[in-house]
């Protein structure tokens, strides 16, 4: 530890050193480490001026973040499945997760499971301890130990098996992008590959390729790269536009700052830059290197992968929004909010927030919007407000994305909901724009940003030494990385069984199959609405409250 300092703020001049103690800390003798013992080694051997903060049951925190709620409410709906299914002689489950999957386990296989870490603490035996952890801890401790400092002899590769990577972001600004390209220029420089950081997309690539002070790409130092941390957007810059714009000129640039691999994140515009690139193989051999599209974008369209970094930055800032809006919905008692989220044509935003803030109804682009289903809600809504009288105090939220319907618009719908509440309740919108966009990204982003970004570099150090034919030859050499259930994989983009084929609406942008779609049954079940027969009529209610 305290070589580690010493070398980053003498060396690299870090002016800001932060040490985190975890309460239940000890050395490998069992020994107790505490944050004052920390503080004085600190202060004594390296004659630092350190200050000792005990965060305590603030840890606790305020208001649930979208996750937890979600993740609490999905949980909830799988305990009462998991009671319904039960018989006598079934086990009793605890709900767990995996990656992105709900899974009941044998409580008792939980119970021992969590004795035997304990036992083998102990006993010392700390290698085997920590491969009875999930694998998500596990590689986010290889990640962390991985990018903490450059200086790691033992993991430092030959000079024939370095190789120049280059990081660029294409598309739409999502939380993590600036934590996932730290954690590859940390990873590039733990292992003595070459990062390079292309600014402002494809399109700052190709302007400036002639040798000047203007040069879109450059190597991104120790220092420059510490400072992401915790800042939001893409610091490199941004771009939408596509290689396709351009072929020869992008062609040229790889050749000119010789990539051996390209890191691509974004969102579907990267999904869509790396399977054009893919394409223009056979006709610009310098596209023949590895290539990894790292899915960041608030909509989660991704194909491939059912988490992109971005999206849980944006259901947090959604939230927060809604959480105001209910507040005033509550303290008038009588009125309903319709709130216009975004996500392009993907729903995953407006279902999973609808999920998180209670929403009566949720409208996404996968059902679309008629006037049935209007003139159910607005029906629905009547006889919640009939029944209420006045006491309910939980406000209204209704979810709509904003191409769920071009001519029902946010606006609409809010003006047919206070014309045929005939004054009884009225309806505002409500449209948040590019605040979901975020601020700072989550912790969630953040965390999965240096996961799978060092997932990527090693899955490109593993072309290292191939041929340029030898890599075009294979199908991972243009890959996706997702969650897919309980897994964190590579999915190839071509070939028979590729991601272009077999997994994408093209047209529409999207994933043909959307993990999610199953969650607005359980967002409608929970509002109610499925208890309120199609066609149901609750005027003689209303008109008699």
């Amino acid at each position: 530890m305290c070589s580690i300092i010493t070398k980053n703020r003498q060396e690299r001049g870090k002016r800001r050193t932060i040490v985190i103690v975890a309460e239940g800390a000890h050395d490998r003798q069992l020994n107790k480490i505490t944050s004052s013992k920390i503080k004085d080694i600190l202060t004594n051997r390296l004659d630092l001026d350190t200050r000792c903060t005990v965060l305590g049951h603030t840890q606790r925190g305020g208001a649930a973040c979208a996750y937890d709620r979600s993740l609490s409410t999905l949980q909830g709906v799988e305990a009462v499945r998991a009671v319904l299914d039960m018989t006598p002689d079934s086990p009793s489950p605890v709900i767990t997760i995996r990656e992105n999957k709900l899974l009941r386990t044998p409580l008792m296989d939980a119970v021992k499971a969590t004795k035997e870490v304990a036992d083998l603490i102990h006993e010392r035996k700390f290698e085997e301890a920590m491969q009875l952890r999930d694998s998500e801890f596990k590689e986010y401790h290889f990640a962390y130990k991985n990018t903490a400092t450059p200086d790691h002899p033992k993991l430092i590769l030959p000079e024939n098996k370095r190789m120049r990577i280059a990081i660029i972001h294409v598309g739409a600004p999502a939380g993590g992008m600036n934590q996932a390209t730290r954690a590859a220029v940390a990873y590039c420089q733990t292992r003595g590959h070459t990062a390079l950081a292309v600014h402002n997309g494809f399109p700052g690539l190709c302007r400036h390729h002639a040798d000047s002070p203007l040069s879109s790409v450059r190597q991104v130092s120790w220092e420059e790269q510490d400072t992401w941390v915790n800042e939001g957007g893409s610091d490199i810059g941004t771009n939408r536009s596509l290689p396709s714009e351009d072929f020869e000129t992008t062609a040229m640039c790889f050749e000119k700052f010789k990539f051996d691999g390209l890191f691509v994140v974004g969102g579907f515009e990267a999904f869509t830059a790396v399977s054009q690139l893919r394409q223009a193989r056979d006709k610009y051999p310098a596209f023949k290197i590895p290539m990894v599209v790292l899915p960041a974008t608030i909509s989660n369209n991704v194909p491939g992968t059912e988490y992109s970094l971005g999206s849980d930055t944006c259901l947090n800032t959604l939230i927060e929004f809604c959480d105001a809006i209910r507040q005033s919905a509550s303290s008038s008692r009588r009125r309903v909010f319709v709130v216009e989220t975004q996500g392009g044509k993907s729903g995953y935003i407006a279902t999973s927030a609808g999920l998180a803030v209670g929403a009566s109804a949720v409208y996404i682009p996968e059902e679309g919007i008629d006037i049935k289903m209007l003139a159910r809600d607005i029906d629905f809504l009547r006889n919640n407000f009939a029944h209420d009288k006045g006491a309910n105090r939980a406000g209204k939220i209704i979810l709509r994305n904003e191409t769920a319907s071009s001519t029902y618009t946010t606006q609409v719908i809010a003006d047919m909901i206070k014309e045929e509440a005939k004054g009884r309740f009225e309806s505002r919108a409500a449209v948040p724009g590019h605040f979901q966009q975020g601020g700072k990204p989550s912790p969630m982003d953040r965390i999965r940003a240096l996961r799978m970004a060092i997932r990527c570099m090693q899955h490109i150090e593993g072309f290292s030494g191939k041929s340029a034919e030898e890599i075009a030859a294979d199908e991972l050499s243009a890959t996706v990385i997702g969650v897919k259930g309980s897994q964190v994989l590579f999915s190839p983009m071509g070939g028979a069984n590729g991601l272009e084929a077999t997994e994408t609406d093209w047209a529409r942008r999207r994933p043909k199959h959307e993990f999610w779609l199953e969650l607005q049954d359980t967002v409608n079940i929970l509002a109610g609405r499925t208890s309120f027969g199609e066609g149901k009529s609750s005027w003689s209610c209303y008109e008699n409250c």
